[in-house]
């Protein structure tokens, strides 16, 4: 059973790093777009926006997940 949680928390680790690390890139990647001048960079702006907005919704929903994960098994 302990092999069990603490393959669990591992991937739990490595899922929050990867969803954490993906709303960085996005906003990283948004900001650039919003550098450039011009109607298709505002767009392209708007678009990485969104999907940062959605990559913190994914992340929060994660470490959410973690959290209860964890208080479960640390019973």
């Amino acid at each position: 059973m302990k092999a069990y949680l603490r393959a669990m928390d591992i991937i739990l680790d490595l899922l929050t790093a990867l969803s954490l690390i993906t709303v960085v890139g996005s906003f990283v990647i948004g900001m650039i777009a919003f550098a450039r001048n011009g109607s298709q960079a505002a767009e392209t702006s708007n678009r990485f926006m969104a999907w940062r907005v959605k990559t913190q919704v994914i992340a929060v929903a994660v470490l959410l997940i973690s959290a209860w994960a964890r208080g479960q098994h640390s019973v």
